[in-house]
């Protein structure tokens, strides 16, 4: 089965995000996967692939990560094209206690190691996707893009989720297989 793990936005994020997806998807654009309101999330790692009988001992090394961590405090900065030539994704950009995440994913890391799964060590990035550009769009709805407003707030993110990931021709489905909560 194909993991991930990542942080639940706050509820009040969710929902701003929510009006800026519904924004965005009424701009003239082509050729953009949104991303599905309840996708919404902040991933600390991607795992992959994992052989079914490994997901007890999985959900046990991020139990006790879990327990090891403080929940981080994060600030929403705005949303933003990626990368700045010929954007591929539009995302929202978190700032703050980015080492706690870090190290929640390097410590991760090491224990998936001893399991036998090596996950992806691509260095974290605080950010949520809200759509993949999938053919280059016009100057006016990347400026319209680029100027909505997110409120720039301070918020606790204490929620962590192991989460399956099933591809599908309309979209992936994320199934929250375990959910922790960071200290």
């Amino acid at each position: 089965m194909r993991l991930f793990v990542a942080l639940e936005p706050p509820e009040k994020l969710t929902q701003q995000l929510r009006d800026a997806l519904r924004y965005m998807q009424g701009l003239k654009h082509s050729n953009i996967n949104w991303v599905k309101p309840e996708n919404l999330h902040l991933t600390v790692n991607f795992i992959g692939e994992v052989a079914d009988h490994k997901l007890k001992e999985l959900k046990s090394i991020l139990a006790v990560e879990a327990r090891r961590h403080s929940a981080a405090m994060l600030h929403t900065e705005g949303i933003e094209l990626f990368p700045y030539r010929f954007p591929r994704l539009i995302w929202l950009k978190l700032s703050g206690e980015e080492q706690i995440l870090k190290t929640i994913n390097r410590q991760t890391l090491n224990s998936l190691n001893t399991l036998g799964i090596e996950a992806d060590a691509k260095a974290l990035k605080l950010h949520i996707t809200l759509g993949r550009i999938k053919a280059q769009q016009t100057t006016d709805f990347e400026r319209a893009v680029l100027a909505y407003h997110i409120p720039k707030e301070e918020m606790l993110w204490d929620t962590m989720n192991l989460y399956k990931s099933i591809l599908r021709p309309d979209g992936p489905r994320y199934e929250i297989i375990e959910q922790y909560n960071l200290k």
